[in-house]
């Protein structure tokens, strides 16, 4: 009876884990790659998320932070380039990326601030 019901949490917890990976394939497109550094890249903060890899903070409200479920950041990053560039700045910017989804932990969560 045990086993049965391990397997049946196990089973339970992969299909999770499969649906919250394929969210991320699905918003982050085909062929994307998790740009964070590392596990100290992304850092909880009272307004937000900062990036340090990218040294870029995402606010509270920002359409681009989606909680996710599972226990790490996903960072899903494009070119900062735009076809609506002149070719000075796109060639200014040739190298560097801009945040397309920073998928969050429903378990990180900031302690209430001091009154």
């Amino acid at each position: 009876m045990k086993t049965t019901a391990t397997i049946t949490a196990l089973t339970i917890a992969l299909a999770t884990a499969a649906a919250a990976e394929s969210r991320i394939d699905t918003l982050c497109g085909a062929g994307h790659a998790n740009e964070a550094a590392g596990p100290g890249d992304i850092r909880a903060n009272p307004d937000g998320y900062y990036i340090r890899s990218l040294r870029t903070q995402l606010s509270h409200g920002d359409p681009r932070i989606v909680r996710a479920t599972g226990r790490v950041f996903h960072l899903c990053t494009r070119s900062a380039v735009t076809p609506d560039m002149d070719a000075t700045r796109a060639l200014q910017l040739k190298g560097e990326r801009a945040v397309k989804y920073l998928f969050v932990p429903v378990a990180d969560r900031l302690p209430a601030p001091a009154s």
